[in-house]
């Protein structure tokens, strides 16, 4: 029987080398269905499993690159007053340099203090919290998105469109275009209530993501008398939501 060249034993082995590794690494990946469910720490909606994620399963808490950059405690607006800024000052997330004047805001610890506020009046919806962060920024001089465009429609004609949108971009406060900025107005204050349902703090601990239902939460979120229990409640409720303090 002939026997095999070298060239020919060192391709079989090859071969079998590169097989036995594939076998390997198959064994190593973690089954999808293995995987429960998460709560992404910065909206507060679901995170399902995918494959891509499967090796690094337990390390995931965004949902998002934009979760994760804009990530409670990530985003503080500083400013100068210039104004009467009582109206923020009180308020959670808050702070006023009384030699300069400058206020910082946490974005994120701002909105939930406005969201717990809220919830402290019958019958109060997401809507109404929107409505009381606008009222308090027009309280501190500060206009919001409507009072600009009013105002930006009486300076400028028809003909004069690029300048009006270069200047309504450059008249934006800087707190209300935080605010206003991706993922929105509506939805940041939304993701707030999400995390105060579930009870999610600041804290970018990994293990807070195995929190799916509202047992720990701060706030109770309702829709048709209906409450919002788990993280999947949250994530897919539509329309008017009503919230309340957890008794």
């Amino acid at each position: 029987m002939a026997r095999k060249s070298a060239r020919a034993i060192a391709a079989a082995e090859a071969a079998n080398g590169s097989h036995t590794s594939d076998v390997e690494g198959d064994s190593s990946k973690v089954p999808l269905s293995d995987l429960a469910p998460k709560s992404c720490l910065t909206c507060g909606r679901v995170i399902t499993p995918r494959a891509k994620w499967a090796k690094d399963w337990a390390g995931i808490k965004y949902c998002s690159d934009r979760c994760r950059t804009t990530r409670p405690g990530r985003v503080v607006v500083r400013f100068t007053s210039e104004g009467d800024s009582a109206a923020l000052d009180t308020h959670a997330g808050v702070k006023k340099d009384r030699n300069n004047g400058e206020v910082s805001v946490d974005l994120e610890t701002f909105v939930e203090g406005v969201l717990l506020e809220v919830a402290g009046r019958r019958g109060a919806t997401l809507e109404d919290a929107q409505e009381r962060i606008k009222e308090l920024l027009r309280s501190a001089s500060i206009p919001v998105e409507a009072d600009r465009q009013r105002k930006d429609a009486s300076s400028f004609t028809g003909s004069d469109s690029e300048d009006k949108e270069q200047a309504s971009d450059s008249a934006l406060h800087p707190l209300w275009r935080a605010l206003d900025s991706p993922p929105g107005f509506r939805e940041r204050v939304r993701r707030a209530a999400r995390r105060l349902a579930l009870g999610l703090t600041h804290d970018s601990d990994a293990k807070q993501t195995s929190i799916i239902t509202t047992d720990r939460g701060s706030l109770e979120l309702t829709q048709a008398g209906k409450v919002l229990q788990t993280v999947q409640d949250l994530s897919f409720a539509k329309g008017v939501i009503h919230i309340r303090l957890k008794q």
